[in-house]
């Protein structure tokens, strides 16, 4: 259960971004973003899938009788749960999907779609008529980015602590590795 809640907050909180602003005062929608692509944000175009999910502090998601926390949340999901995807299209499209690449999900795919925009390390997304604003931790070779999320998570105790939460995507195709069949 506490892994399905944590996941739950994860995953909402990865959906939405770190800052959310919305103009409530008149109803009026943000403007999606438009024009060109900059040269950094063409390099940045395609996708990025998700590759670690780090915390800050040791907690053990697994429905399995043992004592075994970790940092590694990414290794105590599911492939399922792991199967987190942004696309940034040239025509400044993005669309985030969960569980398109993994067959036998019990949840359903899942996806959103908006405008984007990316300058230095701030990556901007438009959906719903809500923008989000993230600061990213981008690698040098542009090949993987990474933010953090704070959020609370309540141990097998009781104690409810709060932990920052670092998601890092890929980009490319991730091709997922065939099961190794045994030798008769």
């Amino acid at each position: 259960m506490k892994k399905q809640k944590l996941m739950a907050v994860v995953l909402f909180a990865a959906l939405t971004g770190v800052f959310v602003s919305c103009n409530d005062d008149d109803n009026q929608c943000i403007p999606d973003y438009t024009g060109a692509l900059s040269a950094d944000e063409t390099a940045f175009a395609g996708e990025w899938h998700l590759t670690a999910i780090e915390s800050s502090e040791e907690i053990d998601l697994t429905d399995d009788d043992e004592d075994n926390p970790s940092t590694d949340i990414f290794a105590q999901q599911s492939d399922c749960q792991n199967d987190l995807q942004y696309d940034f299209g040239t025509d400044r499209i993005y669309k985030y999907s969960a569980r398109t690449n993994v067959e036998d999900c019990e949840d359903s795919p899942a996806a959103i779609e908006g405008t984007w925009k990316f300058g230095g390390s701030t990556l901007g997304l438009i959906t719903a008529c809500t923008e989000s604003v993230v600061e990213l931790d981008v690698n040098d070779q542009r090949t993987t980015f990474s933010y953090t999320i704070s959020t609370f998570f309540t141990k097998e105790s009781g104690e409810r602590i709060e932990i920052d939460v670092t998601h890092t995507f890929t980009k490319g195709p991730i091709v997922p590795t065939p099961p190794v069949e045994e030798a008769e």
